[in-house]
């Protein structure tokens, strides 16, 4: 993953979730609330169809869609800000990882949700904007958000026994 890669993901997401508002009054943050939650339905609507077209098995991970995509308007936005500053948002991410696996995600449920996610980002940005050196890039920093979650939640993968104390120290 490169800063170039970061930041073409930095540059495009905003076209999928509004970007936080430099201003902080009631106002300026009703509006920002609005339209993140327009956003977020606008984009289950297209990913969660996918997701389990192409994988029902892993509707039952998903109790509560419309919640589940909030928080991924909340949340992704917030982890590819932050991916220039990894020592910030490393154990959020660490977090994230056992936080998935107590819910019961395996490790073999990333690389369809990948899938997924990827087809949905093409669809809402179109290929114009979403050509290769995007997807690359989303590729990129997608890859390296997940391995930290991985590392973190699937420690047999690495001989340690534990999820819970793998994110410790």
């Amino acid at each position: 993953m490169t800063n170039e890669q970061v930041e073409i993901v930095k540059r495009t997401i905003v076209r999928v979730f509004p970007p936080r508002p430099e201003g902080s009054s009631e106002m300026i943050i009703q509006r920002y609330e609005k339209a993140k939650t327009e956003a977020a339905k606008a984009f289950g609507a297209v990913f969660f169809p996918r997701l389990f077209e192409t994988n029902p098995e892993m509707k039952e991970l998903f109790k509560d869609p419309d919640k589940t995509v909030l928080k991924f308007a909340e949340t992704m936005p917030m982890l590819f800000r932050s991916m220039n500053r990894l020592h910030d948002t490393l154990n959020t991410m660490q977090e994230l990882g056992v936080t998935h696996w107590k819910a019961g995600v395996k490790l073999e449920h990333y690389q369809p949700f990948l899938s997924a996610l990827l087809w949905t980002l093409r669809t809402m940005m179109g290929d114009e904007i979403f050509n290769e050196d995007v997807a690359k890039a989303y590729v990129a920093v997608l890859s390296r958000i997940c391995g930290i979650m991985c590392n973190a939640a699937y420690p047999e993968a690495r001989g340690i026994s534990d999820p819970e104390t793998s994110t410790a120290g």
